[in-house]
């Protein structure tokens, strides 16, 4: 195929260039090499911020959680079609029902495995399995560095006092660790002490203050507990970086900058295959057809959605990054802008132009 841009895929400097080779071949043929399975909105926390969660009391509302044989199915043919990495998530995914059953399958057909998890669960039985058929990586999340913000945060007794024994329980097995954190109101203050959680047992540690709203029924509270005035601050950084040296060619369609474009796949907890875990399309259900169809069905999704015409003809455009999940989260659809959003971007735009134009005449003086 033949593509007039740079895909996000190959600027992967982590993979040694045998991997880096694997994905340059899987993306020019379109092979889905790496996958996520969302087993469960169920989850023993009650973050603020999710996007996911739902009780279990709501989960018939929203749909049909897979079984464990259907998500084995999906995963035989999904290996078939070429996928090779996985990543094992929720909600907590220890907390779907046959959970057991379907990890001891993944991991006897070889994926390579990165398990996404609170660690509040990783003891006793649980701890043995993981022993037994331990994943590759395994990606923490982490909200604090004592029990208090774990409350302010996920709205449980004992939360980090669970967290770090799980932590601590998958240090001794040797399974690879990274700690990942979103920072909110809650935490903010604890930021610094969650950093140094992660120094003391040598462990990477990623934080993140993007949070988006949730379309897929969680009670979600993003938009009050957000650190906005971070966010605001980041998204000024943004424009400026784009104005300076990387203009957006919005000529590029929308999926086409993120590294999962015609390599990965997310598939959620009821059955249905998504470009993106924060979007609420396209509508594509793996219940009632093959892995490979959907996926099919999933590149063709990516080749043809566009930015709304609004996006296209915008002066600012070129200084105006943002991505399919940003618009759906924000203006409640990946094909509409709205004002507000509009708005913000259009006054940061003429902020930032401003002190670069006074920067390059001073330059130049």
């Amino acid at each position: 195929m033949n593509q007039d841009f740079e895909p996000v895929c190959r600027r992967m400097e982590w993979l040694d260039p045998f991997y880096q080779s694997v994905w340059e071949k899987a993306f020019q043929d379109a092979i889905p090499i790496s996958g996520t399975f969302e087993l469960t909105p169920r989850c023993n926390l009650n973050c603020r911020m999710c996007y996911v969660h739902l009780p279990a009391e709501e989960i018939p509302c929203h749909g049909r959680e897979l079984t464990a044989a259907e998500w084995l199915r999906i995963a035989e043919e999904a290996r078939e079609a070429g996928t090779t990495w996985l990543c094992i998530t929720g909600g907590e995914p220890l907390m779907h029902p046959e959970f057991p059953e379907i990890w001891r399958g993944l991991c006897e057909m070889g994926f390579f495995i990165t398990l996404q998890t609170n660690a509040t669960m990783v003891e006793g039985k649980m701890a043995e399995l993981l022993e037994q058929y331990p994943p590759r990586s395994a990606k923490i999340t982490l909200y604090g560095s004592n029990d208090e913000v774990y409350e302010a945060v996920c709205r449980v007794k004992q939360g980090f006092t669970r967290a770090h024994a799980g932590i601590r329980r998958l240090m001794e097995m040797r399974i690879p660790i990274q700690l990942v954190s979103t920072i909110i109101r809650q935490n903010e203050a604890d930021a610094q002490r969650m950093a140094l959680f992660a120094y003391y047992y040598h462990l990477p540690w990623v934080a993140t203050g993007s949070i988006k709203s949730s379309l897929r029924g969680a009670h979600s509270e993003a938009e009050e507990v957000r650190v906005t005035e971070k966010l605001e601050e980041a998204k000024q950084e943004q424009i400026r970086h784009r104005l300076k040296e990387h203009p957006v060619d919005i000529t590029r369609k929308p999926c086409t900058y993120c590294k999962d474009y015609r390599l990965g796949y997310w598939i959620l907890w009821d059955g249905s295959m998504r470009f993106c875990s924060f979007m609420n399309e396209p509508d594509i259900s793996i219940r009632d057809r093959s892995f490979r169809e959907a996926w099919q069905a999933l590149v063709q999704y990516e080749e043809e959605l566009d930015w709304p015409p609004e996006c296209k003809s915008c002066s600012v455009s070129k200084a105006c990054f943002k991505c399919a999940a940003t618009l759906a989260t924000e203006c409640g659809s990946v094909h509409r802008v709205n004002d507000a959003f509009c708005n913000r971007v259009k006054q940061y735009y003429d902020e930032e132009k401003g002190k670069w134009k006074l920067w390059h005449r001073e330059a130049i003086m």
